[in-house]
């Protein structure tokens, strides 16, 4: 594994989506309640940056086209399953402060 800096986490707050950029690689950060989560910032929809989304508890909702997502397992919130629309989830891990990503199989 190929761990990169992505933020320290006392930057990350509740219920916000945080912007990641780590070796060239756009990610989202999100905190919940079993931990935090990083993501590619990119709906699977039609690719729209899932950053200038918003957030609704434990809900990240695309802001062009209103697709939901579950911020804990990247999983698409529809009636009807569609895992191939769930989010790209990166490797993560925190050291002390800092929160530590590979995006190595992502790139």
């Amino acid at each position: 594994m190929s761990w990169r800096t992505a933020a320290r986490l006392s930057q990350i707050r509740e219920d916000e989506i945080y912007p990641a950029h780590v070796d060239g690689v756009d990610l989202i950060l999100v905190r919940h309640e079993g931990g935090l989560s990083a993501y590619l910032d990119r709906c699977p929809h039609e690719g729209a940056q899932l950053s200038f989304g918003t957030r609704e508890g434990d809900v990240l909702i695309c802001g062009r086209h209103l697709w939901e997502f579950d911020v804990r397992s990247g999983e698409h919130i529809s009636r009807v399953p569609r895992p191939q629309f769930d989010l790209t989830k990166a490797p993560l891990r925190i050291v002390g402060d800092q929160v530590e990503v590979d995006v190595s199989a992502l790139a």
